[in-house]
């Protein structure tokens, strides 16, 4: 989200559209959070590949 989208926002929290821009927001903030577990999953998984099988991958 770039600086005058987060501006907007901001200012529309404080209108009657404010359930609106929270619910954005939180679905926002619930992708990101998301796609940030599956990474750190994903790398933890690739560490423990690594650990267990380096053996095999030189």
């Amino acid at each position: 989200m770039n600086q005058s989208t987060r501006l907007m926002f901001d200012a529309l929290s404080w209108t009657p559209l404010a359930t609106l821009v929270r619910t954005y927001r939180r679905k926002q903030v619930e992708t990101m959070t998301a796609e940030l577990r599956v990474t750190i999953e994903i790398d933890s998984l690739f560490e423990r590949i690594l650990e267990n099988h380096s053996d095999m991958l030189s």
